[in-house]
């Protein structure tokens, strides 16, 4: 047991530690020598991610193995083209719906109940995903019981049933979705600011699907929609964990068949915008929310890391952009603002977000479209442009800290059509980035004179009004929000 030491016994020994401390700085001091340690110097980061195996299988599609035997589980994750972008006018969520029930609906050999047991059982997990661009689906299990799950997976993308029980219940969950879409007004600028940018661009309606469609997707739309998007020939496929190669290979081959000429689905360039689009949407609540941006760049464009250095500058660092500093620090009117590129096939969108005090809006979107400016006239300083640089170095490697990270990351690289040598040369391209490339891009890319603005609010309390920065467009929340 510890001994308990006097309260004063305890003070006297404190005060003699203090003594000699500083008896110790001073005598450094006086020596000459500096009474701080010196700072630490680190080398620069060396990592180079794990390399997994690329084949091509019978049916043709592409598929990486990284064997990990540290733990006894097997993933996989697959994505096929065959996201929102992708749905008919007028069915928007169809490749949502046909993805969730491929899952939940069973197969023409398992009912929906067997399947849930049989997964329950193995303690296995099989989900499926969509977005704009892609459905996926992805399978986590024991490694003592990858081949019957494997096997169930399968049996799910070549097989589903579209259970009609499941396809109604999913219908009712999505229309309720839609009903409260409302409520958050945050989810509400996000869905609008797509819409105004991308207008009735495939991108512009949202993943989950808009009000009436459920109506009017019938059962036969979905099996279509699977048979002409969801081919195994078309996809990618990553798995990770402890596994036997051949074993794996040799199931996924004869599950999924020879080779047969996958769809090819394709998407026209995103429209641009030639002039800034002011809107405004009146809402109760207890701060403004603004969007600013316009379209952004595509997932393979050559100047992305410069993009990506740029816009960490700009207003996606944590606590170090311009944006933050202007706008919480030295105004003190938001908490949070940032900004953002999102990339996709096509064309992404570019914007700053930001919630502020209804009062202050209009103030907070002026050093917004200040600063967007000022990133394109002023050169960045090189404390700045060294601190993001070191931000996304330090980071990389946080990005490959399991088996399944590393395919899964390699997998999207190749559906984005990025080079295999890509995460190899990510750090050399991030260091070689420089401020003549930074104001090179962000002339390029950034276009505040062409951004569509959106402000979610009670316009009465704007000072000054909205239309100091054109002519505005009021946008009816009844209009974009109900269900018909």
């Amino acid at each position: 047991m510890l001994k308990r030491i006097p309260a004063a016994e305890a003070r006297a020994v404190a005060s003699l530690s203090i003594l000699f401390l500083s008896l110790a700085l001073v005598g450094c001091a006086a020596k000459g020598r500096p009474a701080r340690p010196s700072p630490l110097t680190v080398p620069p980061l060396s990592f180079t991610p794990p390399e997994p195996e690329r084949v091509t299988l019978a049916c043709g599609a592409a598929l990486y193995l990284l064997p990990d035997h540290t733990l006894p589980l097997f993933s996989l994750y697959a994505v096929a083209r065959a996201g929102s972008a992708y749905d008919p006018p007028g069915k928007e969520g169809l490749a949502a719906l046909t993805a969730s029930v491929m899952r939940t609906g069973g197969t023409r050999h398992v009912s929906p109940d067997e399947l849930d047991l049989q997964l329950e059982f193995m303690a296995a997990d099989i989900s499926t995903g969509t977005n704009e661009d892609a459905s996926s689906l992805s399978l986590s299990c024991l490694s003592k019981d990858t081949e019957r799950a494997l096997g169930l997976l399968c049996d799910i993308l070549l097989n589903p049933a579209f259970n009609d029980e499941k396809i109604t219940l999913r219908k009712g969950q999505v229309r309720e979705a839609i009903r409260r879409r409302n409520d958050e007004p945050g989810q509400i600028v996000s869905r609008e600011f797509d819409r105004l940018v991308y207008g009735s661009y495939p991108y512009g309606h949202q993943v989950i699907g808009e009000p009436g469609a459920m109506d009017r997707i019938t059962r036969e739309d979905l099996t279509a929609f699977h048979r002409d998007y969801i081919r195994p020939s078309g996809m990618i496929i990553g798995v990770a964990g402890d596994f036997d190669r051949d074993t794996v290979v040799r199931e996924l081959n004869g599950a999924l068949g020879s080779a047969h000429a996958p769809l090819q689905p394709s998407l026209p360039p995103a429209p641009d915008r030639a002039e800034r689009s002011v809107n405004y949407i009146e809402k109760d609540t207890e701060q403004a929310h603004l969007m600013v941006g316009h379209p952004g760049i595509r997932r393979d464009n050559p100047d992305y890391f410069p993009l990506m250095v740029m816009n960490e500058i700009l207003g996606a660092g944590a606590f170090s952009s311009r944006m933050l500093e202007r706008i919480r620090v030295n105004e003190g009117l938001a908490y949070h603002v940032a900004t953002q590129f999102t990339t996709n096939v096509q064309t992404g969108l570019f914007y700053a977000v930001c919630q502020t005090k209804e009062k202050s809006a209009t103030e907070a979107l002026s050093f917004i479209l200040d600063e967007l400016e000022r990133i394109r006239t002023e050169r960045v300083t090189r404390e700045e442009l060294a601190r993001a640089k070191d931000s996304f170095i330090n980071s990389f490697v946080f990005h490959f800290t399991t088996a399944p990270q590393v395919v899964a990351q390699r997998v999207d690289l190749e559906f984005f059509g990025l080079p295999p040598d890509y995460l190899k040369t990510y750090l050399a391209r991030v260091s070689a980035v420089t401020d003549d490339d930074v104001l090179r891009v962000a002339q390029t890319y950034l276009h505040p004179e062409k951004a569509t603005i959106l402000v979610l609010g009670t316009k009465g309390e704007f000072e000054p009004p909205l239309e100091k920065f054109g002519p505005v467009n009021a946008l009816k929340l009844t209009d974009v929000g109900s269900e018909k």
